[in-house]
């Protein structure tokens, strides 16, 4: 009777190109779209213009030094802070660099100069970019001239920095296993109600004794849905992105496997609302944003005011992701993310509960 209901909710999925399209699809779409978008990881040679300096030797050094920097590139060199405003504004610099004009007269007199470091806040990379590579720049020019003052320099503290878990600081290592998650979330959501609504238009029904096996069978026939498809970009897609997968496969395994069960019930009960086709796309899919927001990766969720935090956690991606992540990404052991699991096994409770009764309504 259950493989009766598996098969029928295969049947259901493939005979319709709509819930086809999402259900199976829109995983490989926009997984490929992200990671192309994203393929760049960070930004570099970010244009900036350097304004003023007197034109000495130093100066040149300088503004010789922020070009070879991989972080920026000098793209002009204007007189005064007016043009330099100008570019700004037309967006042909994210940053400016403002040397004092006295600045090879107070290096070469023993005195401190002055060097001003603007950058375009409202595109963070390209600020972050900005200073970082102003900054680095100039620490280096202070370092070879205390050395030349000096003679030698052994600066009292040294230190190494690792970027831990993410090398190359880049966007799409650091966004992607957030957004796959969510993206089956969503699409789980649709597909699932526009099957639910299909059989509520045509006066289908199931051909089982219990509103139980129902759940079940369907439950099944998701789970090898996703199976197939979020194996596939876990395995070969993150393979060909050079996405890392530190976490042992078991555990990788344990945490899609929780995470699945709760989306696929949480759309069995969603579902049973909707009695047209159309409407699960009409109102679920603005949802995709609001489902990534609180999921923590746009901001933390230690920054989230608390009655915000505690909705998302009625939401399964906001717990999947951080579970997932820090398996995934970092190596952490089940007992590490346990908070992170239970919560998604609750939520596997409350939302079977639920696909049960929208089941027998169904």
């Amino acid at each position: 009777m259950i493989w009766a209901i598996v098969k029928d909710e295969w049947r259901a999925v493939w005979h319709d190109a709509g819930v086809a399209l999402i259900m199976v699809f829109a995983l490989f779409i926009y997984g490929i779209s992200y990671s192309l978008g994203y393929g760049g990881e960070v930004l570099d040679e970010v244009p900036i213009a350097v304004v003023g300096g007197d034109d000495g030797a130093k100066s040149r050094v300088l503004v010789r030094m922020f070009e070879a920097s991989p972080k920026l590139s000098v793209a002009h060199e204007v007189a005064d802070m007016k043009a330099a405003e100008q570019l700004l504004r037309e967006r042909k610099v994210w940053g400016v660099v403002a040397l004092s004009p006295s600045f090879d007269r107070d290096i070469l007199s023993g005195q401190q100069t002055k060097v001003a470091i603007l950058g375009d806040a409202s595109y963070f990379l390209a600020y972050r970019e900005v200073v970082e590579g102003a900054v680095a720049t100039i620490q280096q020019m202070n370092s070879e001239i205390i050395a030349e003052r000096q003679g030698a320099y052994n600066p009292p503290v040294i230190y190494e920095q690792r970027n831990l878990f993410n090398p190359r600081l880049g966007y799409g290592v650091f966004v992607m296993p957030a957004i796959l998650l969510v993206i089956v979330q969503q699409t789980a959501l649709i597909g699932v109600g526009m099957v639910s609504a299909t059989r509520r238009e045509r006066g289908l029904r199931y051909n089982a004794e219990s509103a139980l096996a129902v759940t079940v069978g369907r439950t099944v026939a998701y789970l090898a849905i996703y199976a197939l498809t979020l194996g596939f970009m876990l395995t070969v897609h993150y393979s060909l992105f050079d996405y890392p997968m530190r976490g042992a496969w078991w555990r990788c395994v344990a945490v899609v496997t929780l995470y699945l069960l709760s989306v696929i019930l949480l759309a069995q009960m969603v579902g049973a609302m909707f009695r047209r086709r159309e409407s699960p796309m009409l109102w679920l899919l603005w949802l995709s944003i609001p489902f990534l927001l609180v999921s923590g990766v746009s901001l933390p969720p230690q920054a989230f005011p608390e009655w915000l935090y505690w909705i998302g956690r009625v939401v399964p991606s906001s717990s999947a992701v951080e579970a997932w992540i820090a398996v995934q990404s970092m190596g952490a052991t089940l007992s590490d993310v346990a908070p992170k699991l239970i919560l998604l096994a609750i939520l596997v409770v409350i939302y079977g509960a639920g696909a049960i009764v929208a089941n027998r309504r169904v």
